[in-house]
């Protein structure tokens, strides 16, 4: 029998999914994300629209998805929790579903609970590797006195050397994304995605958290950077949130 796996994030994977799942995941629908997940042969993905944003990037993981033969889509940016696996399955509803995926019967509106019981007839999954698909290199696009810029594509990337850094990432600034970085490090500061906000403000839910351990953190308009791309969030990125700790710093 083929199982549905459901996750807050893409980057949980590991020891969770096996061979021939299908995963429902919190994480966006993005190229990284299922470049992230492909590696434990997933049979389909469905992930959260991230309010589509610039350059479609939200979504980019449908065309990635039809080359590669994986069904994938996306649930509507306000039905559900980003970084709530739960709230995608259990609460989102279809809003972008790629060939593949609707060949198997995914239909816009449907819910993604019966979606990825629809999914399950898909055929074992061909890719087992990232597919060129995740960038894990740390960009240093500033140096000073006091640390330094350092953009990353997903914060899942972040290391203990990141201490004294402004890390500009292309994660959404959700809780899940936020909290996994603390266990992890403690930046000077971080700018990510809002993800487009999606229901209940969950987008930047994280930056409460980043107040609480006295770190500064802001996020970006999805529709002004491309999510999934920290080089984008540095260059084109246009703040819609901070915490209380950026604004003391002139955020």
């Amino acid at each position: 029998m083929v199982r549905i796996v459901v996750l807050d994030s893409v980057t949980q994977c590991q020891g969770r999914v096996q061979f021939g799942d299908v995963l429902v995941a919190g994480s966006f629908a993005g190229a990284l994300s299922l470049g992230l997940a492909l590696p434990f042969g997933i049979r389909a993905l469905i992930a959260h629209a991230a309010g589509v944003g610039k350059d479609a990037a939200g979504i980019s993981a449908l065309g990635v998805g039809d080359r590669l033969g994986i069904p994938v889509a996306a649930v509507e940016t306000m039905s559900a929790r980003i970084g709530d696996g739960a709230s995608v399955h259990d609460e989102g509803v279809i809003s972008h579903a790629n060939a593949a995926a609707r060949a198997l019967g995914v239909e816009i509106d449907m819910g993604a609970r019966v979606a990825a019981q629809q999914l399950t007839r898909a055929c074992e999954p061909r890719a087992s590797t990232a597919m060129g698909l995740v960038d894990e290199n740390a960009r240093v696009l500033e140096e000073t006195a006091v640390g330094r810029v350092v953009c990353l594509d997903t914060l899942s990337l972040a290391a203990p050397a990141n201490a004294g850094d402004v890390l500009c990432a292309g994660s959404h600034s959700g809780h899940v994304n936020i909290e996994a970085l603390l266990r992890i490090v403690k930046p000077r500061g971080v700018i990510a995605s809002d993800g487009g906000m999606a229901r209940a403000r969950s987008g930047i839910s994280g930056l409460a958290l980043l107040d609480d351990a006295r770190v500064a953190g802001a996020a970006v308009d999805a529709g002004s950077a491309r999510i999934g791309d920290g080089r984008s969030t540095w260059q084109d990125g246009v703040i819609s949130a901070l915490n209380a700790r950026a604004g003391e710093a002139g955020v």
